[in-house]
């Protein structure tokens, strides 16, 4: 891969992740500070908190670290590729595992999500699911196209990159992007 497409998908890669650092701060932290505040008030109605906007919250200053680590030289961009591929991984399995598991239910003894018809919460299976909410959940369909998109590159990256490609491997992959163009 040239050093010109290794900066061009280097800077979406960063764009997709500062794009999912924003959302998920947009999102948890105004409800992180109200559940911060009504926390005791909760739990003294046995009810926990949902702890989606504190896992945002997190998650973002996650995404936001990585680059401030890697420009500083602390993380090295072969582990930052990996961290970043298990990070938009992880998010999106997380969203999944969520909505599978009936947007909370497990966390409040003998609650259960209202059903839409069939057996479960959306009344199917993971992948309808799935397909529900891309169709009805606009937002969250971007932000886990975009997760998606950033794993891509970064697994991408990862194989390609000239920076962190041993030597012998480098100079092969090299002359096979020379030669096709």
């Amino acid at each position: 891969m040239d050093r010109r497409t290794t900066k061009l998908l280097r800077g979406t890669a960063a764009a997709l992740v500062f794009s999912t650092a924003a959302f998920h701060l947009w999102w948890g932290l105004p409800r992180s500070i109200i559940y911060a505040q009504a926390i005791e008030g909760l739990l003294g109605q046995g009810l926990p908190p949902d702890p989606r906007p504190f896992l945002f919250v997190a998650f973002a200053a996650v995404l936001l670290a990585g680059p401030y680590l890697i420009t500083r030289g602390v993380i090295g961009l072969r582990n930052a590729y990996i961290a970043g591929t298990l990070l938009m991984i992880t998010s999106i399995a997380g969203w999944v595992f969520w909505h599978a598991t009936g947007h909370g239910a497990f966390l409040v003894e003998g609650f259960s999500a209202p059903s839409s018809g069939g057996g479960g919460h959306h009344g199917g299976s993971t992948a309808l699911l799935i397909l529900d909410h891309f169709n009805t959940e606009p937002t969250e369909s971007a932000i886990k196209t975009l997760e998606a998109l950033a794993a891509a590159i970064f697994v991408t990256l990862l194989w390609k990159d000239p920076a962190i490609i041993p030597g012998e491997r480098r100079e092969s992959v090299e002359s096979n992007a020379s030669s096709e163009s």
